[in-house]
């Protein structure tokens, strides 16, 4: 019986789609060919990948699959690469603090791309230990929670010599009126906490990918100019900032329940946004993605696709705010408006 109600639900699907893609022509912002997405984790099994490609009636979303061995999830970015126009959207911070640059003596984000882990830089990614560890040049703590009271935030302020937590945020890591704050990457205590899968996909993604020639978003420039070649374009992404622009702001993505329940919401959205999803990918969507662990990465991967999708048809703006020290130091969050942005405290 499940089988029949499986061949019916797909044939509904495909109906769907083909009366939405002539009732939505094909929109074109960006002449990007490949989307993926990856939810990106020091952990192996919660590295999700879901990938698009345009097709004849908009965009086709072919495989939510684990990213599987880094060299050779590099080596297929790159082959794509070579022909086609390919965005990677990476829920992981890309770009440090303002003010960090500073005290490091770096002028840039991809100056330091240049040097990272050489040198002097060697032990940048060695999470430190104790407070007395903490340099510029050596900034992510603490590597354990050890005992209660003993790692501090105020260890991280003062090492690296500002006035409180709240100036160790980027611009866009600050709380909105639509999510709370993201957390900074240099502190890595807590169940929120990017630092270590930042460092990561430093080493196993971003420096390797951009001494192959991927662009770096917003570093090697604004959508426009990235999309001017073939070649692949790295992108930070938040799924949190991307629920509400596809109709899922309650969803708890931790429980399994809250994921099914927004999965239809996903579908109505993809049928009338003029994107198809294959059967096999249909099946593991329709059941929320199941229970098994890692499965809310894999969600997450297929709603940062999705938004990247709504941004390469023009139908969400790039947001990218012309400011020096977003686009050569800090980095943005894509597709983050930042007149969204919460005051802060001064």
């Amino acid at each position: 019986m499940s089988g029949v109600f499986f061949d019916y639900w797909s044939a509904i699907w495909r109906y769907l789609v083909e009366m939405t893609s002539q009732a939505f022509p094909e929109p074109r912002k960006y002449p990007v060919e490949h989307i993926w997405h990856a939810d990106w984790s020091i952990s192996a099994k919660s590295r999700w990948v879901a990938k698009a490609r345009r097709n004849t009636s908009g965009w086709l979303i072919y495989a939510i699959e684990p990213v599987g061995l880094l060299n050779q999830f590099r080596q297929s970015l790159s082959q794509y690469g070579r022909d086609h126009a390919l965005w990677l959207g990476l829920d992981m911070p890309v770009g440090f603090v303002d003010h960090w640059y500073d005290g490091a003596n770096i002028q840039d984000f991809k100056s330091l791309l240049d040097i990272i882990f050489t040198g002097k830089w060697d032990s940048f990614s060695d999470v430190c230990t104790n407070p007395d560890e903490i340099t510029h040049h050596r900034p992510f703590y603490p590597k354990t929670a050890r005992v209660k009271g003993s790692v501090k935030r105020g260890h991280l302020v003062d090492a690296l010599g500002v006035s409180s937590f709240d100036k160790l945020y980027r611009l866009c890591e600050g709380a909105t009126y639509h999510r709370p704050a993201a957390c900074p990457s240099f502190w890595t205590l807590g169940a929120n906490q990017v630092g270590k899968a930042m460092l990561h996909g430093l080493e196993h993604l971003i420096i390797p990918g951009y001494r192959d020639g991927f662009n770096i978003w917003p570093f090697t420039g604004d959508l426009s100019t990235c999309c001017q070649q073939n070649g692949v374009t790295l992108i930070e992404t938040y799924p949190g900032e991307i629920y509400g622009w596809l109709g899922i702001d309650e969803v708890t993505k931790s429980n399994h329940k809250s994921r099914t329940l927004a999965v239809a919401a996903l579908i109505d959205y993809a049928v009338g946004n003029g994107i198809e999803i294959n059967t096999a990918v249909a099946a593991d969507i329709k059941s929320g993605f199941g229970p098994d662990e890692g499965k809310d990465d894999a969600f997450d991967a297929l709603v940062g696709a999705l938004g990247l999708i709504r941004i390469a048809d023009g139908k969400h703006p790039e947001y990218l705010p012309d400011r020096p020290i977003i686009r050569k130091r800090e980095g943005w969050i894509i597709g983050m408006d930042i007149g969204s942005l919460k005051p802060r405290a001064k």
